[in-house]
Order: structure tokens, then C-alpha cells, then sequence
């Protein structure tokens, strides 16, 4: 069983520890996030929202990291992989291949079978990305509402009204609680499947609406060294975060330059925005041509407003295009 997934502890468990991650002899650099979820009640939560710019280490069998021997429109294959056939590709214990050279630099793609030594891949046609032989990969796990959260990290509760909820948002935002009846993540709507499986993909956003106490979170994790890269709704809203776990402004993000086709206008209502969580809100930007400022309020420049490392950002793209344009960014260190 390929483990550890990303580490989750409780803050006083990781200051009681004298290492992170003594026990690993792996190369890319580990880094630290720590979250506060507020607390909230019964009758009045309070919703908390992050992202998880780390990933956690390749520990299934074969080659982890590489370079790719020949490419289809939806597979890569890797002469002498050596991977164990299905084992990338488990509901429990998921994986994803990230491209880290060539055009589709920073592209993550979930895996969804395998082979020794070749991997099918969903969501993005790779001939059409540029993915060619010679490019390199790595292999990444991907965590679940089980292995990242387990049953005991939050209050769970015998119905939705009882229980803290996790919202996972991509382009869409769907909501899970841990049911104690049933013992198993289910849907806050609909038949009360086992969710436990679903998937947390490292670049979406995680809302905890929380009715204990406010609880601290650690997560450790490797810090990519490679370019982020994001599918962006041509229309709608896409949850996702800056990219890296360092904090950065609005004028040095530059969506207005990092997404083909970005609408910048004077007027807020025409403009395509960015908003960043802050609390339990939303904080909503747009660029007037010159600028960042607030879509409310006062005309002020903006463009030194830091979104904080791990802070969940929302891109909402105006009009009825179809399809997705990559927000891509630069390692900032």
C-alpha cells in the first residue's frame, strides 16, 4: 500500500516531533503549511477555506521520476517503469502524473490505469498539450477525503445539520460530511454513497464549515520546483490558489498576463475578476487596464494587497466561451 499520502497532523503533534520527515531520504524540498480552522456552532458555523500548493512523496513501486519514452492522446509510456499493473490507478490510493519539462510543464493529470510500463491519463488530450518522448514526469499521490482527513479530523455527526462539512471546489464545488452512523464520508445531498475516495486534487480549494472549537492543521509536503499549471474556465468560476506556498501580491501574480484572453476593463461589471479568501469571505479584484482594485468601494490601487500562501483564490472568466486557457507561473524562487 503506497503511504504515507500528504502528512496531516494537529499542530501540537507536529511541534512534539523532532522531524517532519526524518525517516525520508528524498531529494525536492519539504515545506510546512499550517491552517487555523475557526471554530463555529451548531447554530451558527463558521466556514474556513485553503489550498494545498504541496504535494507528498512518490512512494508506489517503479520509476517515479523521469522521462517519458512515447506519447498517445491520453497515455505516456515509460520503457522500464517497473510499475506493479492497476497500482497507480486505485480508488483508495490514487495517483497523478506531473509534467515537469517541455510545453505541458506543471500540467497534473489524474491516472486512471496502468500498466508496467504505461500510464492512462484522463482530462487533456497530451498530444494536443505538446507532451513529446524526452519529456520529463513525476509521479504524484493524490489524497482522499479518507487518507488526508480519516474519520476523526473533523466532528462528525449522524446527518449534515450535526457534522462539520468539506467543501472540495474545482470548477464545480460539491460537499461531503463524515457520517458516525454509517461510518464513511457521504454527500451532504443525495443517497449517502461511500465518499470516502473522492479525490482532493492539488490544485483545488478545501472549505471546512466548522461547528466545534477551532482546531489547528499542519501539512507537510514536497515544494514544487517546477512551473504551476492551472486549466482555467473560459467562462465561470474555477477554485484553485497561487501556486506555490509563499505569499505573493496581486500586481506580481498578474492574471492579466498569465491567462490568454484575460478581460481587463474600467468597469468591474465588464472586467473578468480574481477573489481571494479572507475569513469567511471573498475579497473580489478586477484589473481596470492599469491597475488592480476592489469591484467595490473606493477606486484605489490595489496592486500591493498580498494573497497569503495557501489562501483559495476564485478566477471568474466573463462570457459564454466554452473549453479552458492554462493560468501558468514561474517557480517565484
Amino acid at each position: 500500500m503506497p503511504v504515507p499520502r500528504l502528512l496531516l497532523a494537529t499542530l501540537s503533534s507536529v511541534l512534539a516531533a523532532a522531524s517532519f520527515a526524518a525517516d525520508v531520504a528524498y531529494s525536492p524540498v519539504v515545506g510546512g503549511m499550517a491552517f487555523q480552522i475557526s471554530g463555529g456552532s451548531l447554530a451558527a458555523p463558521v466556514t474556513t477555506r485553503f489550498a494545498l500548493p504541496l504535494v507528498d512523496f512518490p512512494a508506489a513501486s517503479g520509476v517515479g521520476v523521469g522521462a517519458i519514452t512515447s506519447v498517445t492522446s491520453t497515455s505516456v509510456a515509460v520503457t522500464g517503469a517497473g510499475w506493479v499493473g492497476g497500482a497507480l490507478s486505485t480508488t483508495s490510493f490514487p495517483y497523478a502524473i506531473r509534467f515537469t519539462s517541455g510545453s505541458a510543464e506543471g500540467v497534473t493529470l489524474p491516472i486512471t490505469a496502468n500498466t508496467a510500463d504505461t500510464l492512462t491519463t484522463s482530462g487533456r488530450d497530451l498530444v494536443a498539450l505538446g507532451v513529446t518522448a524526452g519529456d520529463k514526469y513525476r509521479l504524484v499521490p493524490i489524497d482522499t477525503l479518507n487518507s488526508l482527513f480519516g474519520s476523526s479530523t473533523f466532528l462528525g455527526g449522524a446527518n449534515v445539520a450535526s457534522a462539520d462539512v468539506v467543501t472540495l471546489s474545482s470548477s464545480v464545488a460539491l460537499s461531503y460530511y463524515y457520517n458516525t452512523s454509517l461510518s464513511r464520508w457521504v454527500r451532504t445531498t443525495g443517497p449517502t454513497t461511500d465518499r470516502g475516495d473522492i479525490q482532493i486534487p492539488p490544485d483545488s480549494v478545501i472549505a471546512v464549515t466548522r461547528k466545534g472549537g477551532a482546531i489547528d492543521l499542519v501539512f507537510t509536503g514536497i515544494v514544487s520546483n517546477h512551473r504551476f499549471a492551472v486549466a482555467v474556465a473560459n467562462s465561470g468560476s474555477t477554485y484553485t490558489h497561487a501556486g506555490f506556498p509563499t505569499d505573493v501580491t496581486l500586481a506580481a501574480l498578474a492574471l492579466q498576463n498569465r491567462i490568454p484572453g484575460w478581460v481587463s476593463n474600467a468597469a468591474p461589471g465588464v472586467a473578468d475578476t480574481l477573489a481571494v479568501s479572507s475569513g469567511g469571505t471573498w475579497l473580489t479584484y478586477f484589473f481596470n487596464g492599469s491597475n488592480w482594485q476592489r469591484t467595490t468601494g473606493p477606486a484605489t490601487n490595489r496592486d500591493s494587497i498580498v494573497i497569503p500562501a495557501g489562501a483559495a483564490i476564485q478566477i471568474f472568466k466573463r462570457g459564454s466561451a466554452s473549453g479552458t486557457t492554462d493560468f501558468t507561473r514561474s517557480v517565484p524562487f
